[in-house]
């Protein structure tokens, strides 16, 4: 394991449970002392850097974020250093789909996140939660905020057994299927794997340097192309087999207890 360099994880099912808003305090400890040690650290989520969790921004002190599914990468204080966005007919073509068939549909730009569709259900679904981050979900069915704004990803309230049509359908977006059955989609070509490998090269390092650890479908690729791939064991039975180890649950100490594992 002297190899490993950099530390990419997930956040939620990996560093926070998706029943709570805070990182587990062995999982911090774990981390602080594998930085201590030399050891680079990187957050890479689906979510954008305005509605990561205030706990994870405060106590993993991550070097960069990847955001968005990979179309967004940060700095440490959220600031962007570069985009992949989606086009305008895409845009275009995803709203009028979700439109159709009466699915709630949330567009991540680069500044806020725009819905369409049922307001309500997306808002109390998706952030049914007490967070200051609610300010950036914005009811956009008048159609603007394209005018102003990038079109980095797509969380739609579809079943995902439409993933195979909605690809068919849009192939410029890469769609993701998720484990709470809905959809999520940024432009194809772009996923974790992208911008996590342009960390990389900032840093000077190559992928036999990098341990990754995820729980969902959108972390797969991720876990594959890491030197080594460390599943939750929260994770579905698919991610699992796809991971060169698999540790404990999130909850119990699943992050901490595989740092200990690969003796890092």
């Amino acid at each position: 394991m002297n190899n490993i360099q950099l530390l990419v994880f997930d956040i939620d099912g990996t560093l926070v449970d998706t029943s709570k808003q805070t990182v587990e305090d062995s999982a911090v400890k774990s981390i602080n002392e594998a930085r201590a040690k030399g050891y680079h650290v990187l957050v890479a989520t689906g979510r954008s850097f305005f509605f990561i969790h205030e706990d994870v921004r405060k106590r993993i002190n991550t070097e960069y974020y990847v955001t968005v599914n990979g179309a967004c990468l940060n700095d440490q204080k959220g600031n962007i250093i570069e985009t992949h966005e989606f086009s305008i007919k895409s845009l275009e073509t995803i709203i009028n789909y979700c439109e159709k068939h009466d699915y709630p549909l949330g567009i991540k730009y680069d500044d806020h996140f725009g819905v369409y569709g049922n307001y309500e259900f997306f808002k109390n679904n998706y952030s049914g939660y007490q967070s200051t981050a609610i300010e950036y979900l914005i009811d956009d069915n008048n159609k603007t905020s394209f005018k102003n704004s990038i079109p980095l990803g797509v969380y739609c309230y579809a079943p995902v057994s439409l993933v195979d049509e909605l690809r068919l359908a849009m192939p410029d977006l890469n769609f993701i299927p998720t484990d709470f059955n809905t959809i999520e989609a940024v432009k194809s070509g772009i996923d974790k794997v992208k911008t996590v490998e342009e960390v990389i090269n900032r840093l000077g390092l190559t992928w036999d340097n990098v341990a990754a650890f995820g729980d969902g479908n959108n972390d797969v690729e991720m876990l594959k192309k890491a030197k080594i791939g460390v599943a939750m064991g929260n994770a579905n039975d698919f991610v699992k087999s796809q991971a060169d180890y698999v540790t404990s649950d999130c909850l119990d100490d699943g992050i901490a207890n595989a740092l200990k594992h690969l003796k890092i």
